[in-house]
């Protein structure tokens, strides 16, 4: 499956190493869901377990103005991680992590095919992408799935498992779900040397109350 945390030249300047990863980490963790369905279970079902029609997501709307308040505040959150600087945890909704993958210059090939929703303390993503951006043969056909998360940073190692994935609405058998469940997602997000940085620069990652509250580690 192609990284789509390559797709594009890093950006320059403080603060920007947090700001390009943040989106890639929310889209990689929730491509790699899917990828490992598509790899594991599907490969001898492609017909059962796919559409020949796009899965219509929920569209993020914010006007320039909001985005450019969120951007200088996930920018200054960046900055302060950076230089070590004490900063307030960075809060953020599900319309605000719509908005940056929407927006992010790395992510547009992607940004219709994904939505990201957050309830309580749950992390859902919802996919439709075609095969055939997945490096797979099958011309006209879409994945369209979601999945639920739980997400949570521990002794600086994100840590992201599986509760539920639905492909063509249909949940995954137990049998494999209950071999998903035990294995850390985020483990991907480490063989890019950027993410990988961004990573280590936090203290915790919490999902509650509908938001995503992220904490950077104190300096040393």
């Amino acid at each position: 499956m192609p990284d789509p945390t390559t797709s594009a030249p890093p950006r320059k300047g403080r603060g920007c190493l947090f700001y390009g990863c943040l989106t890639c980490l929310v889209l990689l963790l929730i491509m790699a869901v899917l990828a490992v369905v598509v790899v594991r279970f599907i490969k001898n079902q492609v017909n059962t377990y796919t559409d020949t029609q796009p899965m219509k997501l929920p569209r993020v709307e914010m006007t320039d103005a909001d985005y450019q308040q969120l951007e200088r505040r996930v920018k200054a959150f960046g900055d302060a991680m950076e230089k070590g600087t004490p900063i307030e945890s960075l809060i953020l909704t599900e319309r605000d992590l719509n908005a940056l993958i929407a927006r992010a210059a790395n992510m547009k090939e992607l940004a219709d095919k994904v939505y990201v929703s957050v309830n309580g303390t749950e992390v859902r993503g919802q996919v439709s992408i075609p095969l055939s951006r997945l490096g797979w043969l099958g011309k006209g056909r879409y994945l369209n799935g979601e999945a639920t998360f739980n997400v949570s940073l521990e002794n600086g190692v994100l840590i992201v498992t599986a509760r539920e994935v639905k492909v063509k609405g249909k949940p995954l058998p137990e049998t494999f779900m209950s071999q998903l469940r035990r294995e850390n997602l985020a483990k991907e997000a480490y063989k890019n040397p950027k993410n990988a940085e961004a990573i280590r620069q936090l203290d915790t990652i919490q999902v509650q109350e509908s938001q995503v509250l992220i904490k950077a580690r104190a300096a040393k």
